[in-house]
């Protein structure tokens, strides 16, 4: 076991999750660390669609038809549903708390 993984046990991660992480580097290339600052990244990323998409359902709410407002929510939930489906959820948070924490250690 590296360094690396060490330390990301003891932020949190399984060892399912590290094997689930170790499998894709194997198969697309990149080292464990990269892959983790690039889940990391995608958490921020999905969280700030999350709440662009809040904030426009908050829009429909106040300002749309009753018709608009039904196929508008339908709508931001099939994105919202996409955006969380092409990134495994858990892992991209544990790896967002690694990085800030990795971030304010120094």
């Amino acid at each position: 076991m590296t360094n690396i993984e060490t330390q990301l046990l003891n932020a949190g991660f399984t060892v399912r999750e590290l094997a689930y992480l170790n499998r894709n580097i194997n198969r697309y290339g990149s080292s464990l660390l990269e892959a983790v600052l690039e889940l990391g990244k995608r958490f921020t990323i999905v969280v700030g669609i999350t709440g662009a998409v809040a904030l426009i359902f908050l829009a429909l709410l106040f300002f749309a038809e009753h018709y608009n407002l039904v196929s508008g929510s339908i709508s931001l939930f099939i994105v919202l549903i996409i955006a969380w489906f092409f990134q495994p959820p858990v892992i991209t948070y544990k790896a967002w708390r690694y990085v800030v924490a990795l971030q304010t250690s120094g």
